[in-house]
């Protein structure tokens, strides 16, 4: 158990005690009050009787008295009681206890023989028939005055509550927990953590941030195996051209006579190298540069007007040329620099990869909610188990026998259409050639 745990247990416990506290004293000082209330009501006519009765004793007597009190009916006299000084009930009837006697109206009388009586009027209650086991002729009892306070019900209350309070506190600390490991493993290295499933079947908040948890680690175990595969790709690229640099290098040291030669090799090693670099680091500039320029809301003609007339100049050089087969008017949300970057190393991709004389067909197909930027070449196309895998930093196609590039285009490609929240695929055409489509969403006062 956890502080936290302790904490919202003894929170829950508290407030819990103070509710059952403050409860059972408003009760208990509620039914107080209503009992003094009982007792002390008095009857307008309270008065009247009581001075009948006192006036019937001094003149007729104790005898008298008992004589009019039996000729009434039972109901009628059972509320006056008439006491001597040793506190013998006038009818004989069993006196209540003095409790009832505390504030009621009474009347002393003295008569001539000496002795003493006192006449007290009790307030009516139930009939005798209502109170199961009262004897016959006692009038009813007011409420009875508060008794000590329950011991046995007070402890089952806080015994009950000590078990809600501890439930409920677990219940409130076990995701928290569980996230508190869930991070000491992803700080560990261990990604693999499947914190919704270890809450089981919770619906709330906590259960929607372990889930987002998860996202999250599985997220940076894609990115952490995409960092050491790009190590390992780099310094594989970089080892040969380093090899060869340095032989390179040993011969031109033994033979001075073709020093020549061996700079020109150096010079284009050099080059070699400086063209990964650059497109090493293009690749790692891409989640900077996508986080300095948010979208904007442009029409993909705006893209398109200034990257066609430069992919035909390269087209010419590489002996075909650029087909616009469809052109549909379209706006998306978009950081043009990069979407330009993405396209214009698809079509690159495909202008190196058609046939000599061919053409590299460049379409734009609107939909309801989206739109297709598709780029078809006339090439030898891929093997169908590459279609995924040719979007992978430094991918080379095994029937790729041209020299040239270090397969990070299409990877870059790739970033920039997921970092505009699109997709992209690629598929061989049944004529032959390679067929990359980019599908982005549409603006939203667009759709």
């Amino acid at each position: 158990m956890g502080r936290l745990f302790w904490k919202l247990f003894l929170i829950l416990w508290l407030a819990q005690i103070c509710t059952v506290v403050g409860v059972g004293a408003v009760f208990w000082f509620k039914h107080r009050s209503e009992t003094a209330a009982a007792i002390e009501q008095h009857h307008p006519m309270d008065g009247t009787v009581l001075d009948m009765a006192a006036a019937l004793l001094r003149h007729e007597g104790p005898a008298g008295l008992r004589q009019q009190l039996e000729g009434m009916k039972s109901r009628g006299r059972d509320y006056l009681y008439i006491l001597d000084d040793q506190g013998h009930e006038l009818l004989g009837r069993a006196a209540p206890g003095p409790e009832l006697f505390n504030h009621r109206p009474a009347r002393e009388v003295s008569l001539a023989d000496g002795t003493h009586y006192r006449l007290v009027l009790l307030p009516p209650g139930p009939p005798p028939e209502g109170r199961p086991g009262q004897p016959p002729g006692m009038p009813g009892r007011p409420p009875e005055e508060p008794g000590p306070v329950p011991l046995v019900p007070i402890f089952a209350a806080l015994l009950a509550s000590l078990l809600f309070g501890a439930i409920l506190a677990r219940y409130l600390s076990k995701p928290i927990h569980l996230m508190s490991e869930a991070f000491q493993s992803v700080a560990k290295g261990e990604m693999d953590v499947n914190l919704a499933g270890k809450m089981g079947g919770r619906r709330d908040e906590l259960a929607d941030l372990g889930r987002d948890f998860d996202s999250l680690a599985k997220r940076l175990k894609q990115l952490i195996i995409g960092q050491r595969r790009l190590f390992h790709d780099v310094s594989h690229e970089l080892r040969s051209p380093l090899a060869r640099l340095n032989a390179a290098i040993d011969l031109a040291r033994q033979q001075p006579d073709q020093l020549e030669t061996w700079l020109g090799r150096i010079e284009r090693e050099s080059g070699r190298m400086d063209t990964l670099v650059g497109e090493v680091l293009a690749l790692a500039r891409l989640d900077a540069e996508g986080a300095q320029h948010p979208p904007e809301r442009l029409p993909l003609d705006f893209v398109l007007e200034e990257l066609i007339p430069d992919a035909e100049f390269e087209a010419q050089a590489n002996d075909c040329s650029i087909v616009l087969l469809q052109c549909d008017m379209a706006e998306v949300m978009m950081q043009p620099e990069l979407l330009s970057r993405a396209l214009e190393n698809v079509i690159r991709n495909a202008i190196h990869h058609t046939r000599k004389g061919s053409a590299v067909s460049l379409a734009v197909r609107r939909t309801e909610n989206e739109v297709s930027i598709e780029v078809s070449d006339c090439g030898p196309g891929v093997p169908e188990h590459e279609l995924e895998t040719i979007f992978e930093p430094f991918f080379r196609s095994e029937q790729n026998s041209q020299p040239g590039g270090y397969g990070l285009g299409l990877a870059m490609a790739q970033r920039i259409v997921h970092t505009h929240q699109g997709r992209i695929r690629a598929s061989n055409l049944p004529q032959g050639g390679l067929c990359v489509s980019i599908t982005l969403p549409l603006a939203v006062a667009d759709c």
